[in-house]
């Protein structure tokens, strides 16, 4: 099921993005207080709504941003 833009992610989704994001900053030897930190979580919860959901496809989908 994929989540239409207005739809609000669950509690669940939001840990399993979190999870994701920290992975990404660890791999980036950055602080999750940096200020990119904000624009990363920003790009997955895009990627999300699109439909993109495993820590794997969030992660490639990222890179090009990054």
């Amino acid at each position: 099921m994929y989540l239409k833009s207005y739809e609000a992610l669950e509690p669940k989704d939001l840990m399993h993005l979190r999870t994701v994001l920290a992975e990404v900053c660890s791999e980036m030897k950055i602080s999750i207080d940096d200020a990119q930190v904000q624009t990363i979580g920003h790009d997955l919860v895009g990627l999300w709504l699109s439909g993109f959901r495993s820590s794997e496809e969030l992660k490639v989908m990222l890179k090009p941003l990054a």
